[in-house]
């Protein structure tokens, strides 16, 4: 019975990850990621044990706390993905069958190869768990929806949450391939989570309190800008056609 509900946390941990990315209202969009960060590290089979589930949920509940109260002051839209609800959907949806069909065929690559593989990359995985199968393809999906916020970024905030998908992408892949993780690592993605979610909203607020927005600007156009103000003010005479009147 456990095995099916961890697919679907699996499943609505994509779907945090398009609200992260596509919901204009950058409160709404914290909201999925901090959804994706707390539900990647319950799809683990075996589940992780208490102290490494606890540290991993304190640690997505301070990151994305700090996120949050970061916001104060943030406008109610922001630039959200050019590909919208309906093409992140699409773009996850497409991304997690993938990592599914890919884990698939690893688990039989493996399973062809004898128990010496399995051994080394995860006997999870060459047993064909569903839920590991669910933790890869997620695994991709949250990879692909951080690519454009975090390649072509608009808002300094959604690059945060890009990558924040993106740590969140990496503890479910290490759970997928290494079976039950050591709390030491537990421990550390927890760590690296609330650090993450530091600096992002340390970037957030930086932003809110400089501009009032979290749009992010080319220092060069800007600088251009400037110079090119300044000609005009010192030639005020000129036309487009640089004619002097």
């Amino acid at each position: 019975m456990v095995t099916p509900l961890l697919v679907i946390v699996a499943v609505l941990a994509v779907a945090g990850g398009v609200v992260a990315v596509a919901a204009p209202n950058p409160r709404h969009a914290t909201l999925g990621a901090f959804a994706a960060l707390v539900l990647a590290g319950l799809i683990a089979d075996p589940l992780p044990s208490a102290a490494g589930l606890v540290a991993r949920l304190a640690g997505a509940a301070l990151g994305g706390w700090l996120v949050w109260m970061a916001l104060r002051k943030a406008p109610a839209t922001a630039a959200q993905t050019a590909l919208g609800w309906a093409g992140s959907t699409g773009v996850a949806l497409a991304a997690f069958a993938i990592g599914w069909l890919a884990a698939t065929a690893f688990a039989q690559a493996l399973a062809s190869s004898g128990a010496a593989a399995g051994d080394i990359l995860g006997q999870t995985l060459g047993g064909g768990s569903l839920v590991d199968r669910a933790a890869i393809g997620a695994a991709a999906a949250l990879g692909v929806l951080a690519t454009a916020p975090v390649i072509m970024p608009r808002d300094g905030h959604r690059l945060g949450l890009g990558v924040l998908l993106l740590v969140a992408a990496g503890g479910l892949l290490c759970a997928a391939l290494g079976s039950a993780l050591a709390d030491t690592l537990e421990l550390a993605l927890a760590l690296l989570t609330a650090l993450t979610g530091a600096a992002v909203a340390a970037v957030t607020a930086a932003m809110l309190d400089g501009s009032g927005d979290l749009v992010l600007r080319d220092a060069l156009a800007r600088e251009l800008a400037v110079h090119h103000r300044a000609a005009d003010e010192a030639h005020p005479g000129d036309t487009r056609s640089g004619v002097s009147e």
